[in-house]
């Protein structure tokens, strides 16, 4: 097992800033909220892009307690958490959006609390053994 999740820190460091917006774009796509194909659609592509980048710096702190419970040792577990939150954090975030990048920081960090929560529980657990 290596120290960090994906094989190296800089695959965790793009992953950890890229899951957030490609979660909000999946829950968006899945809810049928995808427009048409057009030229105009296209020509606003770039900003709705820009849009999702303040929201990278936002999945921080689920990723960053993955990587916490993984370090543990506890592989499985960080996957659970993460299979569990990550999902719930994309739709509450897609929400929060429409009360600005203020809102979506929030609900990432106050849904990332229960990764936290494990994270201690593990460490704790791997302590006292």
């Amino acid at each position: 097992m290596t120290d960090h999740p994906f094989g190296s820190a800089g695959k965790f460091w793009v992953l950890s800033l890229a899951w957030l917006p490609a979660g909000i774009v999946a829950v968006s796509l899945a809810r049928g909220v995808a427009p048409p194909l057009t030229p105009e659609t296209l020509f606003m592509l770039p900003v709705a892009l820009m849009s999702l980048a303040v929201t990278a710096p936002c999945g921080l702190p689920l990723a960053l307690a993955f990587r916490g419970i993984w370090r543990t040792g506890s592989t499985r577990a960080a996957w659970k958490t993460f299979a569990i939150l990550a999902p719930i954090t994309s739709f509450a975030a897609l929400f929060a959006g429409l009360l600005g990048p203020v809102a979506i920081a929030i609900y990432a960090v106050v849904l990332s609390v229960p990764a936290w929560i494990v994270y201690a529980v593990v460490r704790r657990r791997r302590g006292s053994t």
